[in-house]
């Protein structure tokens, strides 16, 4: 019997682990990698970090050697795919090739999302820098050289990122926002305290100010917002990223407002699949859309859409966006909805927060803990935020809750492993949910 074969198109996270799975289940699988990448694989959520001299700007980048696991290489990109010839077309250095498929998991991913603001277009990689990519970073630390003053749009993980990063090449950086810091992501009582952590790191941060044009005069560019104009050497725009499904409007697929449609087995037809930024997500607390773009969750996608092509039922339940960054020194990480998202979204919300030393108070190096949780009024879990030391592990027992629909009163019992060197005997998170459910009536 003639192999079926099988193409992922993007070697991205989505992509990758769809490629593992398959080759786990069956590692004779006939399959074929589109991709536009000179190497397999990249890895772009260290790009700041490389910015910031954390890590190598080499090591973002590698082969996974391909023809040794019995799988081809085509490079372009993904032009459309007609479901009924079940053929594929691709784009690459000004021509169109088709190929055949029996099977095809679609892994494109993101593009950059640039703000509606007048002249940004016109000085994009002329001064004004999104980092998406190895060139990007590239670029922007060829420009950063000699440079004094950089601007970031955008106050998201990335753009904070970003700040730390330009701030370790001796710039002074200004941050304007055009909501919160970390918008959608934590409450504006936690974006506080980021902000502040920024500002003691001599990085301004400028919330609730939407940057309205960009203009370049001799060798500086001015931002303008309603409020104010500012100046920069540099400007970096880090306001997210929108997905790249441009092939699934050319293949007449339906598309919501963050990506392609699928379905829980991410079909978007029978043999067709979809999985990673490209799609529009879904919140596994109330299964509708969800804005969220992880790494995390595209990895999981591609596991159950390769799965589901080669015949398991597999099934996707959605995502909680849990997510963690690093600004500086400063963990942050956060679950589920903000107050603000919850609340948009239909649900009553209670909170619990506390902020306190994680060891216990006669204990040496001790760092502070700031933890939320978010519930509604019969105590599902709706969400939480932590930032500082541990803010990470913490969050992550909260995601799993969400995950599996828990409530309070589920997370209360919970034993969690307990030493002064490390924790206190009823943990923060255990505090936090008290206090919640004390607000529960």
């Amino acid at each position: 019997m003639e192999q079926k074969k099988i193409i992922i198109a993007g070697l991205g996270s989505a992509g990758f682990a769809a490629l593992l799975t398959i080759k786990r289940i069956n590692p004779k699988a006939h399959v074929v990698v589109i991709d536009p990448k000179d190497k397999d694989i990249v890895h772009p959520c260290g790009l700041p970090y490389a910015l910031e001299g954390k890590v190598n700007e080499q090591d973002l980048q590698q082969d996974i050697f391909l023809s040794r696991m019995n799988v081809e290489k085509v490079k372009g990109i993904v032009h459309s795919v007609d479901a009924e010839k079940k053929e594929i077309a691709i784009q690459y250095d000004d021509k169109t090739i088709t190929l055949q498929f029996d099977t095809i998991i679609l892994c494109t991913g993101y593009k950059p999302q640039l703000p509606p603001i007048a002249g940004i277009e016109h000085y994009i990689h002329k001064g004004v820098y999104t980092l998406s990519s190895i060139d990007d970073l590239k670029r922007i630390k060829n420009d950063i050289q000699g440079k004094g003053r950089a601007i970031v749009i955008g106050a998201g993980a990335i753009g904070l990122e970003v700040a730390c990063g330009l701030k370790a090449h001796g710039l002074t950086v200004t941050v304007i926002e055009a909501k919160e810091v970390l918008p959608q992501a934590v409450d504006s009582d936690m974006a506080q305290l980021v902000a502040l952590y920024c500002a003691n790191q001599n990085i301004e941060i400028i919330t609730h100010s939407p940057v309205t044009a960009i203009e370049k005069r001799d060798s500086e560019f001015s931002i303008r917002t309603p409020e104010k104009e500012y100046t920069a050497d540099i400007v970096i725009v880090a306001t997210g990223f929108a997905a790249n499904c441009e092939w699934a409007v050319n293949s007449s697929f339906e598309t919501g407002k963050w990506g392609v449609v699928v379905n829980e087995h991410l079909e978007i037809k029978p043999s067709i699949y979809a999985a990673g930024d490209c799609i529009q997500n879904w919140s596994v607390i109330d299964n509708k859309p969800f804005a969220v773009k992880l790494a995390t969750s595209a990895y999981k996608q591609g596991i159950v859409a390769a799965e589901h092509a080669m015949g398991l039922n597999s099934a996707y339940k959605g995502t909680a966006g849990t997510f963690v960054t690093k600004v500086g020194e400063l963990e942050i990480a956060a679950t589920g909805f903000s107050t603000q998202v919850a609340q948009e979204r239909g649900f009553s919300v209670i909170a619990g927060k506390i902020s306190a030393t994680v060891k216990p108070e006669y204990f040496p190096e001790n760092e502070r803990l700031t933890f939320k949780v978010l519930c509604d009024t019969k105590g599902k879990l709706l969400g939480a935020q932590a930032i500082g030391n541990g803010a990470a592990a913490r969050i992550n027992i909260i995601s799993l809750a969400i995950e599996h629909g828990l409530t309070i009163d589920d997370i209360l019992p919970f034993e969690m492993a307990y030493c002064p060197a490390v924790s206190e005997v009823n943990d923060i998170l255990f505090k936090a949910c008290e206090f919640a459910k004390r607000r529960i009536k």
